[in-house]
């Protein structure tokens, strides 16, 4: 039996294609149009069009999917939608793409990625993207694993399992 009660999931950049999309959209990466200060400009555009509803999986997204399956804890949804402005829409894009692609775990959307270390308890995990999300999670007494790809999560979350 596990101590973990709970596993958080990102959806940009761990399962939910982002990156690409506004690459091929606006022909610059979001965080390089983050350093420019262009990034909210193409980014208002991006909601508008509706994006997040139609992103591609990552990579080896479903491999991560599959083996979710076979841990043994609960899983849900843990992203943020940006900014309180857009967290009506963005929330409900990220619901139709969930839906879409028949992910079926409890959605949690948080105006914000600022936000998500509220949801962090000392037998819950989060797995994200983004470092100060991993930050902010550890800070507040939870267990964070940085995504960087499917087959390095699994095998950091499996031994944490294991424990």
């Amino acid at each position: 039996m596990s101590k973990f009660t709970k596993i958080y999931l990102d959806l940009d950049g761990v399962i939910a294609d982002f990156g690409k999309r506004y690459k091929e959209l606006y022909k610059i990466y979001p965080h390089e149009a983050d350093k420019k200060k262009q990034f909210y400009s193409h980014f208002d555009n991006f909601i508008s069009t509706k994006q997040f509803s139609t992103l591609d999986y990552m990579p080896d997204a479903v491999i991560l999917l599959n083996h979710l399956e076979t841990c043994g804890v609960p899983v849900e949804i843990l992203s943020s939608t940006a900014r309180e402005e857009s967290h009506k829409e963005i929330s409900y894009q990220k619901d139709v793409w969930l839906t879409v692609k028949h992910i079926k775990y409890p959605r949690n959307f948080v105006p914000g990625k600022k936000h998500k270390y509220k949801y962090a308890t000392p037998d819950s995990i989060i797995i994200d993207d983004t470092q100060s999300v991993i930050d902010d999670w550890n800070k507040a007494g939870g267990v964070a694993i940085h995504h960087k790809d499917a087959l390095s999560t699994i095998s950091i979350l499996d031994a944490l399992l294991r424990v």
